[in-house]
């Protein structure tokens, strides 16, 4: 019966019963032989009397011949019981095959049941049910290669993918609160510089205390703080955009890839020596192009914002994953920078001047395409952020 769980439900439904219908038959040959028995033995204890028997000479032979008549021969009763005995083996020859056929069938039942389908029918009703719970924490065991299996093993891939979804979801929203935390955060600084600048217009103009300089200085420095606030609106706007972005992968020329990579590095290396090198031995690859230059630009800006003298780029492709790796000879990152690095506008920039969105929009990028975005130090100097993208 081990077996049985290895095969189909009908097979094994087929196998059961079959096993089932021999054991019924062996069941019933057996009792049908010793009821014959039975009833033999107790026939071979009885007697008969012939009433006026009629002896006849053969005149060739010279030997008595007895002709018996049937109407002459009396059987010796049976006992009462020698009487139950032998027709109750009729009874038995009857009855217990059919009791057999009933037995067996549901032994069989309780058989294919507890063998074949009490535990997958188990595991996807409490699946089931931990799913109208809103609970995904728990797996589907199940091992036959049947057709509940495979509906198990489907079930499993379904919790899978609901629980990632459930996980992002629930990762999505805290970045949103990460988010509205931020904007509440550092749109107070601008637009409390605006009102202070309003204030004091308000107060000085009406006297003629302001000279045109001390009013220029002031519109100045209120336009500073407008074009802040624009600058952290696209911001999150970015944010949004990348939220909602589709991975579409093509086939791209590893070749062409490198040369667009490299003519566009050129445009921003400015001042700083970027040094690209290529350890992808395939020909071609399945990314989404724009994704990747788009993680590329803002992982190389990073690199040359923190740069001493020099930026690397490396790319290779190890198990169906594109591998992107930018390193620079800067400080590297602090402590609090690797914890904090990929959180939405988070900078380590006393003066403001860039929001810190860069990273955390590789990240995402990074996760939408399948991969992932690691931020580390080199062992001597510099920072080093590794963007994996699968690549099939």
């Amino acid at each position: 019966m081990g077996k049985i769980k290895t095969k189909s439900l009908r097979t094994s439904m087929a196998v059961t019963f079959l096993i089932t219908i021999c054991v019924i038959a062996l069941l019933s040959s057996i009792t049908i032989f010793a009821a014959n028995q039975v009833q033999h033995e107790i026939l071979k204890k009885r007697y008969m009397t012939i009433n006026s028997p009629d002896f006849q000479m053969d005149e060739n032979t010279g030997n008595y011949i007895l002709d018996i008549d049937n109407n002459n021969i009396t059987w010796q009763p049976l006992s009462t019981w020698d009487t139950v005995v032998y027709y109750g083996s009729y009874a038995a020859m009857i009855g217990l095959p059919v009791f057999y056929i009933a037995v067996g069938i549901g032994a069989a039942a309780a058989v294919y049941y507890r063998k074949k389908l009490r535990n997958p029918i188990t595991q996807l009703q409490n699946g089931v049910e931990r799913i109208q719970e809103d609970n995904l924490d728990f797996h589907i065991e199940y091992d036959g290669d049947d057709e509940l299996g495979r509906l198990c093993c489907s079930m499993e891939k379904m919790r899978r993918e609901l629980r990632q979804k459930h996980k992002a979801l629930w990762e999505s929203l805290e970045q949103r609160k990460l988010l509205n935390a931020s904007v509440a955060h550092d749109l107070r600084t601008p637009i409390t510089v605006l009102k202070g600048y309003l204030d004091y217009l308000e107060k000085n103009i009406p006297q003629d205390k302001l000279t045109e300089d001390m009013l220029f200085d002031t519109v100045s420095s209120m336009q500073g703080a407008v074009n802040r606030l624009e600058l952290y609106v696209e911001s999150v706007r970015d944010i949004e955009k990348i939220e909602t972005i589709e991975i579409e992968k093509r086939s791209e020329n590893v070749k062409l890839l490198l040369n667009e990579l490299r003519s566009n590095v050129l445009q921003l290396a400015g001042n700083k020596e970027i040094i690209i090198s290529n350890d992808i031995t395939v020909d071609k690859i399945q990314i989404d192009k724009g994704v990747f230059f788009r993680i590329l630009e803002n992982l190389l800006q990073n690199a040359l914002r923190y740069a001493e003298k020099q930026v690397s780029i490396n790319l290779s492709h190890k198990k169906d994953f594109l591998i992107l790796t930018v390193k620079d000879d800067g400080k590297g990152f602090s402590a609090a920078d690797l914890e904090k690095a990929t959180t939405v506008f988070y900078s380590n920039d006393k003066e403001k001047q860039h929001f810190g969105i860069g990273l955390s929009v590789c990240k995402i990028l990074c996760e939408k395409h399948g991969g992932l975005l690691y931020v580390g130090n080199e062992k001597e100097k510099g920072a080093c952020v590794t963007a994996k993208l699968k690549s099939f």
